[in-house]
């Protein structure tokens, strides 16, 4: 059985400064809004709307 690495949260890439990548982060928060219920979820698409703002 092979594997899938690409969507794998062991591929998660980091940055020297020790964040999430942006790309990476952005897919881990989309991922978490399909499984949460709606108030966490609203709260990770603020999560996702500010660490757009950083770049």
């Amino acid at each position: 059985m092979k594997e899938k690495t690409d969507h794998n949260s062991s591929s998660l890439k980091w940055e020297q400064n020790g964040e999430l990548a942006h790309r990476d982060l952005a897919e881990l928060i989309e991922r978490l809004k399909n499984v949460e219920s709606e108030h966490n979820s609203s709260e990770l698409s603020r999560l996702g709307t500010k660490s757009n703002k950083k770049d």
